[in-house]
């Protein structure tokens, strides 16, 4: 199969080039809000919403540039999406469904069983402790982060990106290269390396960027990260071909999110080497979100074939075809 589509894609340059200057114009966008977000952030009563404005103040500055990015990328969205004159979600391979019930359960069905696995081999390895830190409060913050990041990402990478790559690619192509994107994105959500940042001037957003290299994990963490990252986003992206939806792989997504943030809460890993135990386990990257190890491996392996098992008699969504862009 063709990498690219024999219907005029390379005429649609000048819509690429749009898509870039949305990528540039949320990075600019999130570092020069993320200062002023953490100082707004920092004024607030520490006991309000039941303590979850505490909790955030104490959050490291890079997850404030990461959730600012995330909020530019949906504030910046409308805008691409009106340059692009896109009318319909069916344009990025999305159309309304009477099954979305059924695939929202077929999501399910595929992440509780490969999440309860991926939890237990992990515990059984023996590189992990116990430590319970849980509450009704830290059930419902991970609650409320397992529901929007799951909505948010799959939105954004599965339905715009994934969708608009495969106005230009093959289907395989395009799942490839979203996969490639959702995984180099989760980057820049890594645990700071030692020192606190202090956000005390306008531009400490783009410094903290500039020395992103500096926080990446260690070899082999960093490949062990990718990897998992990229799998999940190859099995992710298939799903929404293969059901011309996002609610199969929100509720896988939003499943692992749920069992990786309760297993966070009740487990540590163990004060050794990150190699200890792999290539079974290791800890988990990109702040504690991103299990690592062939057990996290083998649980993606284990969520594709029960999705595919699932979706066996399912016939393939049919392809929006846009005549220009």
């Amino acid at each position: 199969m063709a990498f690219f589509r024999k219907d005029g894609s390379f005429q649609r340059v000048r819509s690429l080039g749009k898509i870039i200057l949305y990528a540039f114009l949320v990075i600019c966008s999130g570092a020069l809000v993320a200062p002023w977000a953490w100082v707004l952030i920092q004024y607030l009563p520490v006991d309000s919403l039941h303590g979850l404005v505490g909790e955030v103040q104490r959050m490291p500055f890079h997850r404030y540039l990461s959730r600012s990015f995330q909020v530019a990328g949906i504030v910046l969205l409308w805008p691409l999406l009106r340059s692009l004159h896109v009318r319909s979600l069916q344009e990025f391979g999305l159309f309304p469904s009477h099954l979305g019930m059924r695939d929202f359960l077929t999501g399910l069905a595929a992440g509780v069983p490969s999440a309860l696995l991926l939890s237990g081999v992990t515990w059984a390895s023996g590189a992990f402790d116990f430590h319970l830190l849980w509450s009704l409060k830290v059930a419902y913050r991970i609650l409320l982060t397992a529901v929007v990041v799951a909505m948010l990402e799959e939105f954004l990478f599965r339905g715009v990106i994934l969708g608009f790559l495969r106005q230009f690619l093959s289907r395989w192509m395009a799942i490839t290269i979203s996969a490639v994107i959702f995984a180099s994105l989760h980057f820049l959500n890594l645990p700071s390396s030692g020192k606190e940042v202090v956000p005390s001037q306008w531009w400490s957003g783009f410094s903290l960027l500039i020395s992103l290299g500096e926080n990446l994990p260690a070899w082999p963490m960093s490949a062990w990260a990718f990897a998992t990252l990229f799998a999940a986003g190859i099995l992710l992206a298939w799903l929404t071909t293969r059901t011309g939806s996002l609610w199969a792989p929100i509720a896988l997504h939003g499943t692992w999110i749920l069992a990786q943030q309760f297993f966070n809460s009740m487990a540590r890993y163990r004060d050794l080497p990150s190699e200890a135990f792999l290539p079974i386990v290791g800890p988990a990257q990109c702040h504690g979100a991103v299990p690592v190890g062939l057990d996290a491996l083998l649980c993606l392996v284990v969520a594709g074939m029960i999705s595919a098992f699932m979706l066996r008699n399912r016939p393939w969504p049919r392809i929006y075809t846009r005549v220009s862009w």
